[in-house]
């Protein structure tokens, strides 16, 4: 997950939340990523993060609104009591440690960093999310979803290779250090794993001044 600035106020949505200026606002603020998996999706989806089946008031509220793909909007359904990406008191990214297993079919790890209901309650969505198969068509998104993933993945490694490699020149060095810190801003997809994979590794955390604190 990835923290969200909302625009105040937002585009009317009191008649139609599924109105094209909403849907271009809510595309632009989350980075055409859905907000759970990351994922940049081609199958978006508008998510009430308070369901409507659990107040119904809230069902035109722009501040309920969140961009998904159609995959996690199915998964979470009516699920409550969520970390939100969109408030400004916690880093969501640091709530959830995510990492990208050594080969794709395997799951992916997800830990709450803290006991928190609602960071608990979010590893075990996020957890449904990248790795649940218990339909056929949920195998086959979870087998596209961790292709991406790991696609994303094999450069990274590339990079980090480039970036510890003596034989590498200046120039490649400089490359690949731009590209894993622009792999780790929100706006790229799936950010959340390079995060956690330049905290969780001493040399890059070192070398790209990019701490866990």
């Amino acid at each position: 997950m990835f923290n969200v600035t909302r625009p105040q106020p937002g585009p009317d949505c009191s008649k139609d939340y599924r109105s094209q200026e909403v849907i271009d606002t809510l595309r632009e603020i989350f980075y055409g990523k859905c907000y759970l998996c990351e994922d940049e999706t081609s199958n978006p989806e508008i998510d009430h993060f308070i369901p409507r089946e659990t107040d119904p008031t809230k069902t035109y509220e722009w501040n309920n609104l969140y961009y998904i793909c159609g995959r996690c909007n199915s998964i979470k359904s009516t699920t409550t009591d969520i970390l939100d990406c969109c408030s400004t008191e916690i880093d969501v990214s640091k709530a959830i440690k995510c990492i990208v297993p050594s080969i794709p079919d395997d799951d992916i790890t997800l830990d709450a960093q803290d006991n928190h209901e609602a960071a608990k309650n979010t590893a075990n969505l996020l957890n449904r999310s990248y790795n649940e198969k218990n339909t056929g068509i949920r195998g086959i998104t979870r087998e596209l979803l961790h292709e991406k993933i790991f696609e994303e993945y094999s450069g990274f490694i590339r990079y980090r290779i480039t970036l510890k490699s003596k034989k590498s020149p200046p120039q490649q060095k400089y490359d690949a250090k731009q590209h894993l810190l622009n792999m780790a801003l929100d706006s790229y997809p799936f950010s959340i794993f390079w995060k956690w994979h330049i905290w969780s590794d001493p040399y890059l955390s070192s070398v790209l001044k990019f701490g866990n604190s």
